[in-house]
């Protein structure tokens, strides 16, 4: 035998050592239980069995959805009602009123003049807005800047006096930010992180006194219209009102609980900061458009370096928080960009992954339902992720113990307990599992340890909720909304000043009254339909906000002769008692 023909068979053994070796790697890899990517259709299906879900649920009433996949709709959906009344269902096509996605819009907008030369964000706000002035308590601040208005570290109260959250007057954004001038600086200019519907109004203030033009006609010329967002528009018309969903508002009552009743409709003072209104359809192109580096249908919307800077995180040292009017974040280790939206009745999301060049829309016709928007908007971005890498994402723990806690295991976490900011109550219902109750807001819990939970409910999804026990005995502190609470016996609480049952009560609007209350000693105030929020005294009618919405601002009560309030003045806007 030659040398040559050993050598020729040799290399052949080897090759076919090799083939056979790949082959059953590949074949090793295939068979490992979802290591493949998942396939559209079936993640389509996997996705339409959860929305579902939530609709039989009652925890939506409509919801629509869209994914992208850079330059392709992946799927566009609807589930539920856009009218429960009339049984008019949900669809792809259905408007929605979008809340704070508004805001991405407006800082495009803001961006689009800055790379034209025609306005510095690192220039005083009051440069560009000739009425915006507010008093600074603060002597050596500088002016609030409109890059700091876009990342909320300007230091603005959350709501301006006028035309904010509370005024259904529809006042002009002009009016709006010039009632800023009764309000204060609540931080130094550049130092926190405070969210305010305010200072993004003052951005959409310098487009108009920079343009000459209408906000809402800005949008449309320079940015609606050339994306082809012909259902989107910063003010309703009659095409968009034709096709808008009815929006359902649980109010908070004052002897507890909520009340669901149909949405109020006005436009906003705060126009740039939350009245846009709009499609999945429609905010699945501007997604397409971010992921084209800026570049739509019609040309360059805005630059690819403009962009990059919009999505940088703005606060020193922080890898996430806000970016010009974007929110930043990471998704299963990703890079992520969007923003969520809560207005009357109404609860949005669009999160797009930059790498990737995936992102999802879901937009809902229920107030603050934003546990269950975050859920779907957390399912799709797993189930895209999924057909682009494998593998498919597991199945959600049960919300039912397989195995009911022992007697002492509910004694020692079953209990009330209070944070800073909020109230807390535990329980254990037999055949219905782990309940917390934190400031009126119900959340079920399912548990991932001995003293570790997880929280769904309508204002929040998959939170964290940690107990930690005595020696021997109870929990003393359970850890929760990024707060810590202790264990608290109601009985042995001193009693509240006799003076605070006079400041008890409703005040403001019916849709959304400002709800005051007295429980375990402290006295609360529920804003928003939201959190009874925990009130420090600064003395008999001032008290202080705690974290949370209105952090570090104060509510100031009004008293007639008697000594019963008859105002409380949230953030320097007064809010009327309600006669029941």
């Amino acid at each position: 035998m030659h040398m040559a023909e050993v050598r020729s068979r040799g290399c052949r053994n080897s090759m076919r050592r090799k083939i056979l070796c790949g082959a059953l790697f590949l074949l090793a890899v295939a068979s490992r239980p979802g290591a493949a990517p998942l396939s559209e259709a079936e993640a389509i299906r996997r996705f339409e069995t959860k929305a579902q879900a939530e609709i039989d649920s009652g925890r939506l009433s409509g919801v629509s959805v869209a994914w992208i996949d850079d330059q392709r709709v992946v799927m566009t959906a609807a589930f539920g009602w856009a009218d429960k009344t009339r049984r008019i269902p949900a669809s792809p096509a259905t408007v929605y009123r979008v809340g704070s996605i508004s805001k991405l819009f407006t800082a495009v907008a803001a961006m689009q003049l800055a790379q034209a030369g025609e306005l510095d964000i690192d220039a005083p706000a009051r440069d560009y807005v000739p009425e915006f002035r507010i008093v600074d308590p603060f002597p050596d601040a500088a002016a609030p800047t409109l890059r700091q208005l876009m990342t909320h570290r300007a230091g603005l109260v959350r709501e301006s006096p006028v035309g904010g959250y509370f005024d259904p007057t529809e006042p002009t954004a002009e009016a709006t930010v010039a009632s800023l001038a009764d309000s204060v600086l609540v931080h130094p200019p550049g130092t926190v992180t405070k969210y305010s519907n305010s200072g993004i109004t003052v951005v959409g203030r310098a487009v108009e006194t920079l343009t000459q033009l209408p906000f809402d006609r800005y949008q449309a010329e320079r940015i609606l219209g050339p994306l082809r967002m012909d259902s989107s528009g910063f003010l309703l018309n009659r095409d968009l009102k034709g096709r808008l969903a009815t929006g359902y508002l649980p109010v908070a009552l004052v002897e507890g609980g909520f009340q669901e009743r149909r949405a109020p409709h006005f436009e906003f003072g705060i126009l740039p900061a939350g009245n846009l209104y709009s499609t999945v359809e429609d905010l699945g192109r501007f997604l397409a458009c971010l992921f084209a580096e800026g570049r739509g249908p019609e040309g360059d919307l805005i630059r690819p370096e403009t962009l990059r800077e919009m999505w940088r995180v703005q606060a020193p040292g922080a890898t996430r928080g806000f970016g010009l009017g974007f929110a930043m974040g990471q998704h299963q280790g990703r890079n992520t960009f969007g923003h969520m939206g809560a207005v009357y009745g109404f609860t949005s999301q669009l999160v797009g992954l930059p790498g990737e060049r995936l992102g999802v829309v879901v937009l809902a016709n229920d107030d603050l339902a934003i546990g269950p928007v975050r859920r779907l908007t957390r399912h799709s971005l797993d189930l895209l992720l999924a057909t682009k890498f494998g593998p498919p994402p597991p199945a959600e723990p049960d919300a039912t113990p397989m195995d009911p806690p022992s007697p002492a295991d509910i004694a020692a976490l079953s209990g009330e307990y209070e944070s800073r900011s909020y109230w807390a109550r535990i329980e254990y219902h037999a055949g219905a599992g782990w309940r917390a109750t934190f400031s009126r807001q119900r959340f079920d819990l399912v548990r991932s340890g001995p003293d570790t939970f997880r929280a769904h409910g309508r204002l929040g999804d998959d939170l964290e909720v940690r107990f930690e026990r005595a020696p021997e005995g109870p929990a003393e502190r359970l850890h929760a909304l990024g707060q810590t609470f202790r264990r608290i016996d109601p009985k042995a609480l001193p009693e509240p000043p006799l003076a605070w049952r006079a400041l008890v009560g409703s005040y403001g609007p019916a849709f959304i009254p400002l709800i005051v209350s007295i429980r375990n000693g402290n006295l609360y105030a529920m804003t928003e339909n939201e959190y009874d929020y925990r009130l420090t005294p600064l003395n008999r009618t001032v008290f202080h906000m705690p974290p949370g919405m209105y952090e570090s601002e104060q509510i100031v009560f009004q008293l007639d002769r008697t000594g019963r309030a008859h105002t409380a003045v949230l953030a320097n806007m007064p809010l009327a008692r309600r006669r029941r």
